[in-house]
């Protein structure tokens, strides 16, 4: 008797856990029928107006700078060359084993294209506990004979501005738009098939 009394009493139970489900499942209906559409419509909106008005398409656009070549005291704007065909930069740090290894690379790049990309190398980072000053970095110009500007960063920031933390770090930019990055050493042929892209 009592098992069976037992067994009802579990049934009755079942049958409200399996009633209060349907219920909530029922709800949720209710509430998806009559709020869901206007939450898509909203979303959707949202979404147009974020790519109208707020998402640039295409490559990212390449930070500005005004920065001067402490060997030859003369001052470099990007605004002069970032419209101007196809600018090359470098961030390099003097005591980088790795950019001292690029350095001839670049050398021969320069030789290559330097009529037909702007080239520069951009100093004033920190390795360790050393930052580079514009006398290291226009030392480290003498030091390999390069013909190329070599500038000096003072704020220490532009680097990172382009998303890079690590030497040498190169980018590509064309038409005000980074279309090339690249962290790492890069040989003659890697990096002039990179140029080449964009000629």
């Amino acid at each position: 008797m009592a098992s069976k009394r037992k067994r009802k009493l579990e049934k009755k139970a079942s049958r409200e856990v399996q009633d209060k489900m349907a219920a909530r499942r029922a709800a949720t209906s209710n509430a998806l029928q009559t709020y869901g559409l206007p939450l898509v419509v909203i979303l959707v909106v949202g979404l147009g107006i974020y790519f109208a008005f707020f998402y640039e398409l295409g490559d990212p656009k390449a930070e500005k700078w005004e920065l001067e070549d402490p060997q030859t005291g003369e001052m470099f704007s990007s605004e002069d060359y970032f419209n101007d065909g196809l600018t090359f930069i470098e961030f390099f740090n003097t005591k980088c084993h790795h950019c001292q290894e690029q350095e001839p690379v670049l050398q021969k790049i320069h030789s290559n294209y330097s009529s037909q990309i702007n080239m520069f190398s951009i100093g004033g980072y920190k390795m360790g506990t050393g930052k580079d000053s514009a006398t290291t970095i226009s030392n480290f110009k003498t030091d390999y004979g390069s013909h190329w500007p070599h500038l000096y960063d003072p704020s220490g920031e532009l680097m990172s501005d382009y998303g890079f933390s690590s030497y040498p770090s190169m980018v590509l930019i064309k038409n005000g738009e980074i279309v090339y990055s690249h962290s790492g050493k890069l040989t003659e042929s890697q990096l002039s098939a990179e140029i080449d892209k964009y000629l």
